[in-house]
């Protein structure tokens, strides 16, 4: 398998993990309950919100994302440039 091919890979998994998980919160939800535990979107200091333990779980997984769809896209940019 070339660069170019695992670097179209990373791109679309990326894209397609995001897209499920936008839509139906599933991916998201299930990352921040094994993540956060009993700590899952319980109050932090009175308040439920950003400062929760699930909401940071979904900022993490959408920054892993994130970063993989980097990984694909600079896989592929140095692929081209080498061929």
């Amino acid at each position: 398998m070339t660069k170019k091919n695992i670097g179209l890979i990373l791109i679309f998994a990326s894209i397609m993990v995001w897209l499920i998980d936008r839509s139906t919160r599933v991916i998201s939800t299930f990352i921040s309950e094994i993540y956060c535990g009993d700590r899952y979107m319980k109050p932090v200091d009175g308040i439920v919100g950003d400062v929760s333990c699930g909401f940071n779980a979904d900022m993490y997984l959408a920054a892993s994302l994130f970063a993989v769809f980097l990984a694909g896209l600079l896989l592929l940019i140095f692929a081209k440039r080498r061929s």
